[in-house]
């Protein structure tokens, strides 16, 4: 009986945080994190923690316990990717999304890839990106389409 109580609530709680009630989805993953601490809760109770109360540092110190316990599932990187969001880490979000999709493919971490819209590389890789060389050929590179 545990067990089934344990995966509706879990359930409940996915589906409350990805529709942003994130302290109803709160109270149903304490309850379930009452019952198992697995790392999928643990995922979940994290971006609740980052989402509904701004606690960005312990939620991305419980992301990382379950991405250690559990490396091989893409939905801790998902999480993880949309905490730095939060943080305002572009480029390390983007790398977690990525190292998400080595582990396996996720739909919902394509998705947020291409919300951010990922930038072409520069022309000349030795100037910034904002070198006014960088800027102007990537622009007519781009009208003439050839980038």
């Amino acid at each position: 009986m545990k067990t089934d109580d344990y995966q509706n609530l879990l359930n409940q709680g996915i589906a409350a945080a990805e529709q942003g009630q994130f302290p109803t989805a709160q109270a149903y993953l304490d309850q379930a994190a009452a019952i198992r601490r697995s790392p999928e809760v643990m995922s979940y109770l994290a971006y609740c923690l980052a989402r509904g109360q701004r606690q960005l540092q312990d939620a991305l110190k419980i992301n990382r316990e379950a991405i250690d316990r559990e490396p091989g599932n893409s939905l801790h990187y998902l999480i993880m990717g949309r905490i730095l969001l939060l943080a305002g880490r572009r480029d390390k979000a983007i790398m977690a999304f990525r190292q998400g999709l080595k582990a396996s493919p996720n739909p919902k971490i394509i998705n947020e890839l291409k919300k951010l819209g990922l930038r072409k590389p520069p022309v000349f890789h030795s100037l910034d990106r904002g070198h006014i060389l960088n800027r102007v050929s990537g622009k007519l590179l781009s009208r003439l389409g050839l980038r």
